[in-house]
């Protein structure tokens, strides 16, 4: 990629990365470039407000950016580069009057789940179902949720957090092999959690994650952001898989959100 500033001028690289859309947030940068994950030049950058300019070249896992210059009236010193340059590449315009700008705001996470569980207490009382929950990626997030409501004892029974193998072996029964054969990360592991925790607590109905929650973990077949889940209701045993985007905390909100969401709706 080629990244075009104003002759010279200069830009900070954590401005570089949110604006060139290699990354999106910006806790994610700031935990990027601290990790010394970020190289300019070929030499790891541990600075978020290291100064680039014209010439250099930044690089993160599959991203390679150029930085070229380009004089103020758009012209730049070689007219062939700039005539052959391939669509996609971005011209950043005057650097000295560009200010970073915050993500535009993502959905108030915290607010819709508070809006869904308030919805999910209401409909469990009414039904008189019990719910247990067994959490890996989202580290008891969920039953911290749904325990928030007055009266929750009436309907939540308990709950596990198997954040390590040997809790999902040891506790929820999920099988050595399944977890060798797919991952602890899987539909075939979450679908063992669900039943096993259900087991135990003996619950109308019953939930399980298990995920990726990052910043690191991922791999090229299972991302950051990779979330399995199961649902046991009345019997009924289903799975889905999600993809989030964000930071840890808004992965693990995301998850969170979602298997409330499909409560909800499933009771």
């Amino acid at each position: 990629m080629k990244f075009w500033i104003d002759k010279e001028s200069s830009i900070y690289l954590f401005q570089l990365l949110k604006a060139a859309g290699i990354l999106d947030d910006y806790e994610d940068i700031r935990h990027t470039i601290n990790k010394g994950l970020v190289s300019v030049n070929e030499e790891n950058v541990f600075n978020q407000r290291h100064i680039l300019k014209g010439g250099d070249t930044v690089r993160f896992k599959q991203s390679h950016v150029k930085i070229l210059e380009r004089d103020i009236d758009g012209k730049t010193f070689d007219e062939k580069i700039l005539s052959s340059e391939p669509e996609g590449n971005i011209k950043h315009g005057n650097v000295k009057s560009w200010k970073t700008k915050p993500l535009k705001p993502e959905i108030d996470l915290n607010k819709e789940l508070g809006n869904i569980s308030r919805k999910l207490h209401e409909k469990l009382i009414n039904l008189s179902y019990t719910i247990s929950c067994a959490e890996s990626c989202t580290g008891g997030m969920i039953q911290e949720i749904l325990t928030s409501h007055s009266g929750s004892s009436e309907y939540f029974i308990g709950g596990i957090v198997s954040y390590a193998d040997k809790a999902k072996t040891d506790v929820l029964k999920v099988r050595k092999k399944t977890i060798k054969e797919f991952g602890a990360v899987s539909k075939e592991t979450v679908l063992e959690m669900v039943k096993g925790v259900q087991k135990i607590f003996g619950t109308d109905i019953a939930c399980a994650v298990t995920g990726i929650a990052g910043p690191e973990g991922g791999t090229q077949e299972k991302p950051v952001g990779t979330v399995h889940t199961a649902f046991y209701c009345k019997e009924k045993i289903s799975h889905i898989e999600f993809h989030f985007s964000g930071n840890r905390e808004t992965i693990r909100k995301k998850a969170a959100l979602n298997i409330l969401k499909i409560l909800f709706e499933t009771v």
